[in-house]
């Protein structure tokens, strides 16, 4: 994502199950959903900081990496919640990203 964009924000969100793990889905205006790939990236046991110069790498999904603001909760120790920017993918990108 280029430091000049804004981040988007989303028309809806949704906590869905994704293996045992809860993720947070967003829908953005024109309807394209968008997950959250540092979540994905934890949840799987992946390193983020590789998976973002991975991305980073592919053109494509490069290009469909976005800024979107996202509503988390605090964690146990009461830091953090609140709207906050995370870099996703379009639902669609996501398979690919998973067999890369």
């Amino acid at each position: 994502m280029s430091s000049n964009q804004s981040p988007m924000t989303p028309t809806e969100e949704k906590t869905i199950i994704f293996y045992d793990d809860e993720l947070t889905a967003v829908q953005l205006e024109g309807g394209a959903i968008f997950v959250p790939v540092r979540r994905l990236c934890e949840n799987l046991g992946l390193d983020w900081a590789a998976q973002r110069q991975r991305i980073n790498r592919d053109e494509v999904l490069a290009e469909g990496l976005k800024g979107v603001v996202i509503t988390t909760t605090p964690s146990p120790d009461g830091r953090g919640g609140g709207p906050q920017e995370a870099l996703c993918l379009p639902l669609d990108l996501i398979p690919g990203w998973l067999f890369g």
